[in-house]
C-alpha cells in the first residue's frame, strides 16, 4: 500500500503500566511502519527485543528517556535510534506531553505485534 492517511488507521491501545497508543500504520514484504504515542509521565514499553526485526525509531514530539544495549539516552524530536535484531530496548515517556515514535521494522512483524503488546 503505497499511501495511507494515518488518521484513518485503527489505534490499539496498551494499558497503563506501559500505557501507549499504536497503529500500524503500513505493512509490506520489506518493512512495517508503526506509529507509537507513549502516554505523558509515565507511559513507555518494558525493556524487550525483537529476534526477527531490527526496529529504526524516530522521536518526533515530546521527550523522555530510551536505553539501548544497556545504554540509557535523553531524547526529544529529532532523535533517532536503531535497535538490531535481538539487542534490548525500553523507551520511556518523561514530559507532561505525550511522546511520539514513528518506527519501522525490516524484516516486518507481523499484525500480531500491536495484539500482543503489553
Amino acid at each position: 500500500m503505497p499511501y495511507v492517511d494515518a488518521a484513518d488507521v485503527e489505534e490499539s491501545r496498551v494499558a497503563p503500566p506501559f500505557e501507549r497508543v499504536l497503529k500500524m500504520v503500513m505493512e509490506d514484504q520489506e518493512f512495517t511502519l508503526i506509529y507509537s504515542e507513549l502516554a505523558p509521565r509515565g507511559g513507555g514499553t518494558d525493556f524487550h527485543v525483537h529476534e526477527s526485526s531490527g526496529e529504526l525509531m524516530v522521536f518526533i514530539g515530546g521527550t523522555g528517556k530510551a536505553w539501548l544495549a544497556g545504554e540509557e539516552h535523553q531524547i526529544s524530536p529529532g532523535d533517532a535510534m536503531y535497535a538490531p535484531r535481538g539487542v534490548e530496548h525500553k523507551t520511556l515517556n518523561t514530559g507532561t506531553e505525550p511522546l511520539k515514535i514513528v518506527c519501522v521494522f525490516v524484516p516486518p512483524v507481523s499484525a500480531d505485534y500491536i495484539r500482543d503488546a503489553k
